[in-house]
């Protein structure tokens, strides 16, 4: 049985962490063509902030909406596939950001971490594999972008799995959600989180403080400033 450490870290992936290089996304277009042949449409959409999910349903919008979660799968094996061939160069390419790992070491001590990403499962376990994160988070407590298509419903799925995983029940004030977009503010406010904001994805300091996180950092370089952000002390 694990020790009980009376707060839910949730950490975003991508942006907040780390960057692929447009890998990533590279991958992700190239599962989504094999996927539904050469003819059919693929829309271009931002993909900061959104579930894997979201952004299938965005990319392909000729297809009805229960067609894309019947293909979910599919999709999953595909892009996990085009990643898993892509290792070397999501090890040489990617960057993990300043800070990073002194933030995740530090937070050890208070809490529970664990990603809460618009990533399918597959995904995460690569990049953070792929750039040593991995050991810091907890995958099996966290929440991604095949649980659910709505960023919103993924800190109550984290939540139950923390919560049966460490034997403690955690409650939305017991968790921190760390992100780089406004979807991360906005999925921790309504589960009633506390809300860290980082400006190390494609939102300035200005824009994330438009949607008022409990904390906003430029980014994760000063440790103890990260740690009373986290722990809003």
């Amino acid at each position: 049985m694990k020790a009980i450490k009376r707060r839910l870290i949730l950490w975003d992936i991508d942006g907040t962490l780390l960057s692929t290089d447009g890998i990533a996304a590279n991958a992700m277009r190239t599962a989504l063509r094999k996927l539904i042949g050469p003819n059919v449409h693929i829309e271009r959409t931002s993909y900061a902030g959104k579930t894997d999910w979201q952004i299938i349903r965005e990319s392909l919008p000729s297809l009805d909406a229960a067609i894309v979660h019947e293909r979910l799968h599919e999709f999953i094996e595909l892009y996990t596939a085009e990643l898993n061939a892509q290792r070397e160069a999501l090890i040489a390419r990617s960057t993990v950001f300043t800070g990073v790992v002194e933030a995740l070491q530090a937070l050890t001590e208070y809490g529970c971490q664990a990603p809460l990403t618009g990533n399918v499962v597959a995904a995460a376990r690569i990049k953070l594999e792929c750039t040593g994160l991995l050991p810091w988070l907890d995958l099996e407590a966290g929440a991604y972008g095949d649980d659910h298509f709505d960023r919103l419903a993924l800190p109550l799925i984290a939540t139950v799995r923390a919560s049966s995983r460490y034997r403690y029940n955690f409650l939305p004030a017991d968790v921190v959600i760390i992100g780089d977009t406004p979807r991360d503010i906005a999925c921790g406010k309504n589960f009633g989180a506390r809300t860290v904001a980082v400006a190390t994805g494609p939102f300035t300091m200005t824009e994330l403080a438009w949607h008022h996180p409990d904390a906003l950092l430029p980014d994760l370089s000063d440790t103890p400033t990260v740690l009373k952000a986290v722990l809003g002390v």
